[in-house]
């Protein structure tokens, strides 16, 4: 009788409280919660438990190399390093075309992807979906940092900017599949202006079919300065970023107005 009742009632008990210490790993469907930040990639990356990789929504700090990356990555890491922090993922899509988790991010009440853009750390970059539903509020907080002169909009950061594109590679879009995680200058000429839903893509042609994409919110800026990118094509342009692959073509996403250069 032992034996039964130890088969029986121990054994689905033992796995029920197994399954109760499991970490809790973030699911496409789930909607968020807490998790472990187990290591800050750069400041809008980080890792969490079970290996997920989250990138921040609404928002875009500076890549390796940059001016200001190492000041956005440290203050990342401040806020939200080895700690237990609130992950709000995106529902009308729950990963990008990277397969990173997209999130809004909150440490001890503080809306971290906000903060960044705030402190002058980071450009709003409100990516369609998700990244459009809190577009004014990182609007807010950008202008508010260009009228602080913060980080990014600091006196000096333009000459920074210029300095460190004069010292990176320039290549033609040709050559651009052999720089895939790599950030470069793309000298050549544009091909041809698609306009699309969620932006304009300026395609240069080449044996991969390199193309430079502007969201629409870049695509705001590009205005206000003056700029029609439905222009460019003929014209001869320079555009600075990191190269990515996207259904096996070689692109960059453009982030501000300095990334693109009229020769």
């Amino acid at each position: 009788m032992m034996n039964l009742l130890r088969r029986y009632f121990l054994v689905p008990l033992s796995v029920s409280a197994f399954t109760v210490l499991l970490p809790l790993c973030p699911q496409a469907g789930a909607a968020g919660g807490y998790f472990f930040v187990e290591h800050v990639i750069d400041g809008d990356t980080v890792v969490i438990e079970g290996g997920e990789k989250v990138r921040y929504i609404g928002m875009d700090t500076p890549e390796a190399g940059e001016p200001f990356y190492g000041e956005a990555k440290k203050r990342n890491s401040n806020l939200v390093g080895g700690r237990r922090v609130r992950f709000v993922f995106c529902e009308a899509q729950k990963r990008d075309k990277y397969g990173r988790l997209l999130a809004w991010v909150y440490a001890d009440g503080v809306f971290v992807n906000e903060i960044l853009v705030k402190e002058g750390l980071a450009r709003k970059f409100p990516v369609p979906p998700c990244g459009l539903e809190k577009s004014a509020e990182f609007r807010r907080a950008e202008d508010e940092a260009r009228v602080k002169k913060l980080g990014l909009w600091s006196a000096g950061a333009a000459t920074a900017a210029e300095r460190y594109r004069e010292g990176i590679k320039t290549i033609a879009p040709s050559g651009a599949s052999g720089f895939i995680g790599q950030r470069v200058n793309v000298r050549g000429t544009v091909r041809a202006v698609k306009k699309r839903r969620d932006g304009v893509f300026l395609d240069f042609g080449g044996k991969d079919g390199f193309s430079a994409v502007i969201f629409k919110d870049l695509l705001k800026d590009l205005k206000e300065a003056g700029v029609d990118p439905m222009r460019f094509k003929g014209r001869a342009l320079t555009v600075t970023g990191l190269v990515k692959a996207y259904r096996g073509r070689p692109e960059i996403v453009l982030k501000k107005p300095s990334d693109i250069k009229e020769e």
